[in-house]
C-alpha cells in the first residue's frame, strides 16, 4: 500500500551496498525470525529445506510476534546462512521473500506518530552512519510517499498525539518537544556537550512542571523554547569532566567479555592500548595478572593534552548528526515513557562512551582523530547497544 512517510533526507538516498560493504550486518548479534517466516521455514520443503535444517530454532522464552525464532550462529555470531561472499544463501537462492522481517527491514526503523509512517536508519550500519552523519550540513527531514508492505516490517512505536489532548500527559506536547529538541542539538553557537545540557536542563524543566501539574507553566516553556526566547547561556552549563572511573569503566572485564561485536572488541583492545601507554598499571598482589587498579595518568594526560579536544570539536557535526538521528529514530525522550531524564541519560552517556573510545584509540595510534575514525566507533558501538545488554547499565548511569 501507498502511505505517506516522513525521513531524514539520506534515507530517500539509501541503498545497501551489499558485498562492497566493510561490515556485515549477518554476523555479531542475535537475528530474530518473525513467527509467519518461521512457520514458513518449518513447512518448507525441498532445497529450500535443505538448506534451513539445522540452522534455526523456536525461542521458547518470549511470545512475541516478532521473535518467535533465532538463526543458530556460528563462530563470532555469524549468520549460518551468510558464505564467503559475504552474500546471503537465502536472498541469493530463493528470493527476498524467504528472508525474516528482520533481514527484509535492517536497517531501517519504522515508527508511526499521528498515523504518518516515519523511517529512519540505524547507526549499526556503516553506510547509514557514512550517508548521515559525515555530512557536514544540518540534518533534514522531508516528507514523501512510499509502497510499504505492513507484512514485511517491524513497527517499532506508535504514538497518537491526538488522543492525549486535554489529558495529564506529556504525549499532547510531543511535536513541540521533538522540534525543540532537534533545534537545540542543531543549534551551532554551542558545544555538543552544551547542547545537551541545554536539552538536559529543558527537559528536567518539563519533567518538574508535568509532576507539579503547571501545564500553564509547562506550555510558556515551550513557546518560549520554540521562540527562541530563552538565554541558553544560562543553561549550558560545563564541558563534561570524567574522572578515572569512567575511563576504567567502559574496559570492564565483564563487559569486555560480553561483547560480541568483532569491530567493537578491536576498538575496546586500541582503546585499552592507548590508555595504558599513559596510565600507571599496578599489580595485584599474590596475582599472575595485571589488572587496571589505577589509571590514574589518563586524566592528567588529557589535561595537558588538549589537541585531542580540538580534533574532536572540528567534527562535532557527526556527534550532532548521530544525536539528532537518535532523537527521531527513537522518539526521544517518550523513548522511556514520561521519564525524560532516564532518556537524556542515555543520549549522553552513549557520547560520553563515543568521545572516550575515539581518544583513546587516537592516543594508540598516534593519529590524528577524523570523521571516519569517529563513526567507526559509532557504528561498532551501536551494533552492540542495538542488540546487546552489556552496556545497559553504563548508558542508563
Amino acid at each position: 500500500m501507498e502511505v505517506n512517510i516522513f525521513l531524514p533526507k539520506y534515507m530517500a538516498e539509501f541503498k545497501c551496498i551489499c558485498s562492497s560493504c566493510t561490515d556485515s550486518c549477518c554476523a555479531g548479534w542475535d537475528i530474530n525470525i518473525d513467527e509467519d517466516t518461521y512457520n514458513k521455514y518449518i513447512n518448507s520443503t525441498g532445497k529450500v529445506k535443505s538448506l534451513l535444517e539445522g540452522k534455526f530454532v523456536e525461542n521458547k522464552d518470549e511470545h512475541d510476534c516478532f521473535n518467535h525464532g533465532f538463526m543458530i550462529l556460528k563462530d563470532e555470531s555469524r549468520c549460518p546462512f551468510l558464505n564467503s561472499n559475504m552474500l546471503c544463501d537465502i536472498h541469493g537462492g530463493f528470493g527476498e521473500e524467504n528472508l525474516c522481517i528482520t533481514c527484509k527491514s535492517y536497517p531501517r526503523v519504522f515508527n508511526i506518530v499521528d498515523n504518518i509512517y516515519e523511517k529512519s536508519g540505524l547507526p549499526s550500519c556503516i553506510e547509514i552512519c557514512s550517508r548521515a552523519f559525515l555530512n557536514k550540513d544540518k540534518m533534514e527531514f522531508i516528507e514523501s510517499t512510499e509502497e510499504i508492505s505492513e507484512k514485511e516490517i517491524e513497527i517499532r512505536r506508535i504514538i497518537d498525539t491526538e488522543a492525549f489532548e486535554g489529558a495529564e500527559s506529556l504525549l499532547q506536547y510531543f511535536w513541540d518537544i521533538r522540534v525543540i529538541s532537534i533545534n537545540i542539538m542543531q543549534n551551532r553557537n554551542f558545544s555538543i556537550e552544551e547542547r545537551l545540557n541545554i536539552l538536559r536542563s529543558f527537559y528536567e524543566q518539563i519533567q518538574e512542571m508535568n509532576s507539579l501539574q503547571v501545564f500553564d507553566d509547562l506550555e510558556e516553556l515551550l513557546e518560549n523554547f520554540n521562540d527562541e526566547a530563552v538565554d541558553y547561556e544560562d543553561l549550558k552549563g560545563a564541558s563534561f569532566s570524567e574522572d578515572n572511573e569512567f575511563y576504567i569503566s567502559i574496559i570492564d572485564q565483564e563487559l569486555v567479555k560480553n561483547i560480541r561485536s568483532v569491530k567493537l572488541k578491536e576498538c575496546v583492545k586500541e582503546y585499552e592500548s592507548g590508555i595504558l601507554k599513559v596510565s600507571n598499571v599496578f599489580k595485584i598482589p599474590d596475582s599472575n595478572e595485571e589488572d587496571l587498579l589505577s589509571l590514574s595518568g589518563i586524566c592528567k594526560h588529557l589535561e595537558n593534552t588538549p589537541k585531542y579536544f580540538k580534533e574532536l570539536e572540528v567534527y562535532s557535526y557527526v556527534f550532532e548528526n548521530y544525536i539528532v538521528n537518535q532523537i527521531f529514530k527513537d522518539l526521544v525522550p517518550f523513548n522511556k515513557g514520561e521519564r525524560l531524564i532516564e532518556s537524556v541519560k542515555v543520549l549522553i552517556n552513549s557520547y560520553r562512551i563515543i568521545k572516550a573510545y575515539v581518544i583513546g584509540i587516537a592516543i594508540n595510534s598516534e593519529e590524528k582523530i577524523n570523521g571516519e575514525k569517529i563513526i567507526r566507533v559509532i557504528q561498532a558501538l551501536s551494533k552492540d547497544i542495538e542488540h546487546n545488554k552489556v552496556f545497559k547499565n553504563l548508558l542508563e548511569k
